[in-house]
């Protein structure tokens, strides 16, 4: 069924929502680390969303409000119906057993790298994440890598966890673990300095 029609709405932090979606090609076919495209209206431009979870015929993206189209996605609410919903999109993240992996998500890459980080869980890994984001409210999702074998959390203003950046947290953590491979998927300047 592409109902494409919003199941529900949720406030995870200040301008960001989390909204389960009604699709089953989506929710059937979707990988992690896939995306969608999706309108909000007929008007409305494209707007790029990473899948981060699916349920039964829905998938659940997470989307900060940054913009004219994400402000207008983040005041719809649950029986609203998008215009349009394209995906799954994207190659999906080679997951397989590796060994030692790190994942680090910043703001809402958070929820980019949760299916991803389940994923390699799940192929037998072990698996070290880190999550940040500015303030302790703005770090989302963070009762949901319980799975993982080691979470670092981190806020730039010391609220919860490691006081600084996940890179900072990052730098840490290679000083006293090797890792097989990383994942980051975060704000650019973030990406830049992962690398």
């Amino acid at each position: 069924m592409y109902s494409n029609k919003i199941i529900s709405r949720k406030r995870l932090a200040k301008s960001t929502y989390e909204f389960w979606i009604e699709n089953d090609m989506v929710s059937t076919h979707a990988k992690p680390g896939q995306f969608v495209v999706l309108r909000v209206s007929e008007k409305g431009e494209r707007i790029p969303l990473t899948i981060a979870e699916v349920k039964g015929t829905s998938f659940r993206i997470v989307v900060k409000a940054i913009g004219k189209s994400t402000y207008d996605l983040c005041t719809r609410s649950a029986g609203d119906v998008l215009a349009d919903v394209v995906g799954p999109l994207g190659k999906p993240s080679d997951v397989k057993q590796y060994g030692s992996v790190l994942i680090i998500g910043g703001g809402v890459g958070i929820a980019a790298i949760l299916p991803i980080a389940k994923a390699l869980k799940e192929a037998g890994n072990d698996v070290t994440v880190i999550i940040g984001a500015r303030t302790l409210d703005e770090l989302i999702l963070k009762d949901e890598f319980s799975f993982a074998d080691k979470l670092i959390m981190v806020t730039d203003d010391g609220s919860s966890g490691y006081k600084g950046t996940v890179i900072d947290a990052m730098k840490e953590q290679v000083k006293t673990q090797k890792y097989d491979v990383a994942w980051a998927v975060g704000p650019a300047i973030m990406m830049k300095l992962a690398s």
